[in-house]
């Protein structure tokens, strides 16, 4: 997921999924065998994507449904992401966290180690990006928080800055994948979009896909001109 866990086949940009807080479980895990049977069965060799879980951390209930849910996406090449305290995402056996604030990220990494992965929210803030990676944070997310998408223009800050992957979080289609993926996103949001598809998860995650890879071809080629 962050630069060091890119590894060689692997494609350029991927979906973050994000389920929760409310968890139905069969509903849940026959909907995931979906999304990922359609990750799986791209064409890269190895997947660049990662799965969130979402909810309170302290609650006995949320804990084992989160710890089987990551240990699910887990085993299907996802990399997965708890977002709030470092040590209840360890403690759920999450690959790394998303912290709030540039102070939690030293913190953060004493807990995970040199081979966790470390995000900053950044909110739509570049002066945060910039924190982000004076401190050696391994990802970043951009987000407007009023359900909103956001403008690309923290995105191109960090872009130009760092070379490590940056989250677009929004209630994003695969209209718009295109628009994100040429301003710098190395992650798509695609949760809204994947679970609310009219014709199912596994369509909306074909979609998401093709997406990306069309946009992926667009980049390449202006990079050729």
């Amino acid at each position: 997921m962050a630069e060091k866990d890119q590894k060689k086949g692997a494609a350029q940009v991927g979906l973050w999924i994000r389920v929760g807080p409310d968890l139905a479980m069969a509903e849940l895990v026959r909907d995931l065998k979906q999304v990922f049977f359609v990750i799986n069965g791209s064409k890269y060799e190895r997947n660049m994507h990662a799965f969130e879980v979402r909810g309170p951390a302290g609650d006995p209930e949320f804990r084992e449904k989160a710890q089987a849910l990551y240990e699910f996406a887990q085993a299907n090449g996802m990399a997965c992401i708890f977002r709030g305290d470092a040590q209840a995402a360890k403690e759920l056996g999450a690959d790394g966290v998303l912290v709030a604030a540039p102070a939690d990220i030293a913190a953060a990494r004493r807990i995970f180690g040199e081979d966790g992965i470390v995000g900053l929210a950044c909110g739509l803030s570049p002066d945060l990006a910039a924190q982000a990676h004076d401190a050696a944070a391994d990802f970043v997310t951009f987000s407007s928080g009023e359900g909103k998408m956001p403008g690309p223009e923290a995105l191109r800050f960090w872009s130009m800055l760092s070379d490590k992957p940056a989250l677009v979080e929004g209630p994003l289609t695969n209209d718009y994948v295109a628009y994100y993926v040429q301003n710098g996103a190395s992650f798509i949001d695609a949760g809204d979009y994947i679970w609310s598809h009219g014709r199912g998860v596994m369509q909306g995650t074909v979609n998401m896909l093709h997406a990306i890879d069309l946009a992926l071809e667009e980049r390449q080629q202006a990079k050729k001109q």
